[in-house]
């Protein structure tokens, strides 16, 4: 391609994107632009409403709304920037101006009139309107507010005040949970805690305050109920779960720790103990469970045994198979001390869940 076809390509180019931003700022048609950033269109909503302006319709009735408040400052300061050009311009370049806004050449009243637009836009009252949605809505909120139903006069909360009132409660919350030991909001704190060590706790508190759908939900569940403590949140939690209504983390552990008994173990231990490099690794593990004075840290040793992937699954292979056919009643035992033990690792997971959300609660 030579350079002067590629010039001319160009400028086809141009010439069509010109005309497209007519056609589309033209006011007499319903338009739907879609663009990639930055080619033009908010030079097309700028047009568009010049173009309104120059047709005779009164500033106050032209609203254009954006997303953003930079958007919106973007967008008025374009505009006014253009009527305020047009007051002081030479005869022959507002003229030269108009005619590629409109696509026509304009007569000596237009032109005259085009001068008066910048101080009617300014002075009408109401005038151009160029906002964000949210103010727009915020402003309809306050013209009709028996109608939304909100509270005549309410102001929206800024961003600042909004943190000062959160950090407030959160230290009206957190004062009132250390002074009341015992309580289910002192267990709330506590508990909660473990789960923001490594982390900004206000920053959990504040992710969590900003899920209103979530807490709102929590609240419902709740209406009618007596004390703070959202049990009933808990309880619906527990029933989805499949956890049991009563028992306790502690007494999960020991269930857990008691899936099989120290004898039990201790006679497994010693089998385990003439295998190979397999089994005697087993047996060094119910050895620790064994020597455990904690049911917790019982439980934790036998899971070692019975479970791999973080006791997510539970272990294909419990013994050698010479060991196997050696005791065929122990490896039943194991097997079946296995199963329970991971169902009642499912549940203490499920609890701890539980207890977690009934804390952030």
């Amino acid at each position: 391609m030579t350079m002067k076809q590629q010039a001319r390509d160009i400028e086809a180019a141009r010439t069509r994107t010109a005309r497209a931003q007519a056609d589309a700022a033209d006011p007499a048609a319903s338009v739907w632009v879609n663009a990639n950033a930055g080619t033009g269109k908010t030079h097309v909503l700028t047009l568009r409403v010049l173009r309104l302006l120059l047709a005779g319709t009164q500033p106050q009735r032209i609203l254009c709304l954006t997303y953003t408040k930079a958007a919106a400052a973007e967008m008025s300061k374009r505009v006014f920037d253009q009527l305020a050009s047009w007051v002081t311009a030479p005869g022959g370049a507002l003229t030269a101006m108009l005619a590629e806004i409109i696509g026509s050449q304009p007569d000596a009243k237009l032109t005259a009139f085009a001068r008066t637009l910048f101080t009617r836009a300014i002075e009408t009252p109401g005038g151009l309107k160029v906002q964000t949605i949210h103010a727009f809505s915020e402003r309809l909120l306050q013209r009709f507010p028996l109608e939304a139903g909100v509270p005549p006069g309410f102001k929206i909360l800024d961003d600042e005040k909004g943190r000062e009132l959160k950090a407030r409660a959160i230290e009206g919350t957190l004062e009132a949970a250390t002074a009341r030991p015992g309580t289910p909001l002192a267990s709330a704190l506590s508990l909660i805690i473990r789960y923001a060590a490594d982390s900004n706790f206000d920053e959990l508190l504040s992710k969590a305050i900003t899920e209103r759908a979530w807490l709102d939900a929590a609240s419902r569940i709740n209406l009618g109920k007596s004390g703070d403590d959202f049990a009933a949140a808990e309880a619906l939690l527990r029933s989805a779960f499949g956890i049991r209504k009563k028992v306790t983390s502690a007494e999960l552990d020991a269930e857990r720790a008691n899936s099989l008994s120290a004898s039990d173990i201790e006679v497994l231990r010693d089998h385990l103990a003439g295998g190979g490099k397999t089994d005697t690794g087993h047996s060094a593990t119910l050895t620790r469970a064994l020597s455990a004075s904690q049911p917790e840290h019982r439980a934790e040793a036998v899971g070692d045994y019975f479970l791999i992937d973080k006791g997510n699954d539970t272990r294909a292979s419990l013994m050698t198979k010479a060991l196997a056919a050696a005791r065929p009643d122990l490896l039943a035992l194991a097997e079946a001390a296995q199963e329970r033990f991971f169902q009642l690792t499912q549940e203490a997971k499920a609890l701890r869940l539980v207890e977690a959300s009934a804390a952030l609660y």
